[in-house]
């Protein structure tokens, strides 16, 4: 399963262009683009759930730093949890079957 994750890498990238231009304002829509595009991948049969975590982590990146420019605390644990929670998906579904074969 040899997956790539240069989407991914596009988005992020796009999220801090955004940053640099826009500023936080712009983040916080994108952060919400990308968390509702990563949950409608997860519920697509047939759509590799890496996707849908990766997009969730970059929402997961984009809303951590909404939270700590905003001073959100809550919002900024909540997003925390949910990093940690993409990681784990990227390890089961791409990550750890590529490393363990």
């Amino acid at each position: 399963m040899n997956q790539s994750l240069g989407a991914a890498g596009v988005s992020l990238g796009v999220i801090v262009a955004a940053l640099a231009f826009y500023g936080t304002a712009a983040i916080q829509y994108l952060a919400a683009f990308f968390g509702m595009t990563g949950a409608l991948l997860l519920g697509i049969p047939g759509v590799h759930p890496i996707w849908g975590f990766a997009a969730f982590m970059v929402s997961n990146v984009g809303w951590l730093h909404f939270a700590a420019k905003q001073q959100h605390r809550g919002l900024f644990w909540q997003q925390v949890v949910f990093f940690i929670t993409s990681l784990v998906g990227i390890w089961n579904w791409w990550l750890g079957p590529l490393v363990l074969g």
